[in-house]
């Protein structure tokens, strides 16, 4: 009996320390310019995900970096400890850091466009119960322009 109640103790510790699920990027949405400056200019966006897992995650330690047409656009990062509700979508407010030159380079040549190819590559220590693994973040796409009109109202 001893050795049953400690198999099902060690079962239950095993299935509560299963790795997470990897989160679903749905979208990128209110995408508004915070500060500009003439070498760098501080975007606001908010990420919409999606956590499959049937428990609550948190995230922290967040890096990307952020390619428009492949070329490199800025980047971000998030140094605080966000929870993620399960089985649920959620907003991801990020703040991106972008060379002002290249960005506008990069609006002028996309505004005859209707979409951009839309690339973002980092990591992100996910975890539950203050276990936290380093997962990667890529993710590509093709993003409506219309979508981004906010961002050209400068």
């Amino acid at each position: 009996m001893r050795i049953l109640a400690i198999l099902a103790v060690g079962a239950l510790l095993a299935a509560s320390c299963t790795k997470p699920k990897d989160l679903e990027f749905i979208d990128i949405h209110n995408v508004k310019m915070l500060r500009w400056g003439l070498s760098e200019s501080l975007v606001g966006i908010n990420a919409r995900f999606y956590n499959p897992n049937s428990q609550r995650v948190q995230l922290k330690d967040a890096e990307a970096a952020i390619y428009v047409n492949t070329e490199y656009m800025g980047n971000t990062q998030m140094d605080s400890v966000i929870t993620v509700p399960k089985k649920d979508t959620f907003n991801l407010p990020l703040v991106i850091k972008i060379k002002t030159v290249t960005a506008m380079s990069k609006i002028l040549e996309s505004l005859s466009d209707s979409a951009v190819a839309f690339r973002v590559e980092g990591k992100v220590k996910m975890g539950k119960s203050g276990v936290f693994l380093t997962y990667p973040i890529r993710y590509e796409g093709i993003q409506k322009m219309k979508d981004l009109e906010a961002m050209y109202k400068l």
